[in-house]
């Protein structure tokens, strides 16, 4: 975060609440995830660079956006509320990027 502006996110690891393809808790963070860079990057048309691949979403912003940061911080509330209810499973931090 620059001055509390959220500029990206970055998802990794499994839940590991059930096996994989059955984990709901998983396949909510993963569909939270990505449904907030589709909206960055095909709805918005913003300037994303972004990782995907199993286990791993990363997600920087190039261009600053007050809409993009609500999307992200809506994305980091309502992982902070799943940390609450599987607090064995999820966990979420704040990172500060540095420049």
């Amino acid at each position: 975060m620059n001055e509390g502006v959220f500029e990206g996110f970055k998802i990794t690891g499994h839940v590991g609440i059930d096996v994989k393809g059955k984990d709901v808790v998983c396949a909510a963070i993963s569909a939270l995830s990505q449904s907030t860079l589709i909206g960055l990057k095909e709805v918005m048309h913003l300037n994303v660079d972004y990782e995907l691949k199993d286990g791993l979403l990363k997600c920087h912003l190039r261009d600053k956006n007050e809409c993009a940061h609500t999307m992200i911080k809506t994305l980091y509330e309502t992982l902070l509320q799943l940390s609450k209810q599987y607090p064995k499973n999820v966990s979420v931090r704040e990172t500060e990027v540095k420049k």
